[in-house]
């Protein structure tokens, strides 16, 4: 079986980080001092050379509003990460279906076919109306449907043709060398009986939500079941915050995260999860830039030791 780790960078945290007022901010940052100055992006950037370094499989960029856009971070680190998976997040309102598909393939020309696509689930309706989004919400799940649907038809078939409640595309497509290269994973996330069945029909990969282990084995089944009846197949991850440390009590004075201990037993957690189908791992811990190389380093290697057999099977 194939499993994968994926480092958690939010802008959101990484903006939000506090520094001494004597210090430069992004002071981690490495930085080459033949240029005249660095910024926050030269911080993702170093973020993502530590989670390639450490043998992270790939990046996880989720959306915030307020902060900096996933898909520019994404294009911004592809360069400088050759091997990384890049998963960046974006809401279904990011606008034309199609438009947002080219963006894609553009993309996956660049970072040699490494890009995911992550929906963002749907906020609030204050929230969507802030961003000029105003689709009410018995109607959000029917637009991200349509959005995927059209973005995968204008990449898979010439001429394509759509009339929806949301898109429209008519005698539409890609030529070469557009359609030449592979759509982008879908990744989709929720715990909800809706955003279960829209992976069913929609999703390559369903991130679930931490929750406890017979809840997910639970998850897991009923999702399987709606996707085989659909004649799908999807795979499952997880979205986990971890604290891990030498002990258990160094680990517990951190506070907060889904799961925390030593480096032992969060590898033999991460392992149990995967014994019952958890296949995609994107994994957080704060301060970022610190902790991608803890935990490469220091859990990651456990977890592989642990998972070697099924690996191998």
């Amino acid at each position: 079986m194939t499993i994968r780790t994926y480092w958690q960078l939010d802008p959101a945290a990484e903006h939000s980080r506090s520094e001494p007022a004597d210090r430069p901010r992004w002071q981690p940052v490495i930085r080459d001092v033949r240029n005249a100055s660095i910024n926050r992006y030269d911080h993702y950037a170093q973020i993502a050379r530590g989670a390639a370094i450490t043998g992270f499989d790939g990046l996880f960029i989720p959306h915030r509003d307020a902060h900096d856009d996933s898909q520019i971070i994404a294009a911004v680190v592809a360069r400088s990460t050759p091997r990384l998976a890049l998963i960046p997040e974006f809401p279904a309102s990011v606008g034309s279906a199609v438009y947002a598909a080219k963006q894609a393939v553009s993309f996956q020309r660049l970072a040699h076919v490494r890009l995911g696509w992550a929906i963002a689930p749907d906020v609030d309706a204050k929230a969507r109306a802030r961003g000029g989004d105003h689709v009410p919400d018995e109607e959000l799940v029917a637009r991200t449907e349509e959005f995927l649907t059209v973005a995968r038809g204008v990449h898979g078939r010439h001429p394509f043709t759509f009339k929806g409640r949301f898109f429209e595309v008519e005698r539409g497509g890609f030529e070469e060398p557009l359609n030449r290269v592979a759509f982008p994973k879908v990744f989709l996330r929720g715990n909800s009986e809706e955003a279960v069945a829209l992976s069913a029909r929609q999703a390559d990969v369903h991130l679930f939500d931490a929750a406890p282990i017979d809840a997910l084995r639970h998850a897991i089944e009923a999702l399987d079941r709606q996707a085989l009846s659909a004649g799908r197949s999807v795979e499952f991850g997880l979205l986990l915050s971890i604290a891990a440390r030498e002990s258990e009590a160094e680990a517990r004075e951190v506070g907060g995260p889904n799961l925390t201990g030593s480096y032992d037993s969060v590898a033999g957690r991460l392992a149990e999860l995967a014994a019952i189908g958890i296949r995609h791992f994107v994994l957080s811990a704060s301060p970022s830039f610190e902790e991608v190389y803890r935990i490469g380093q220091f859990v990651l290697p456990r977890f592989r030791a642990a998972t070697a057999p099924a690996r191998a099977a």
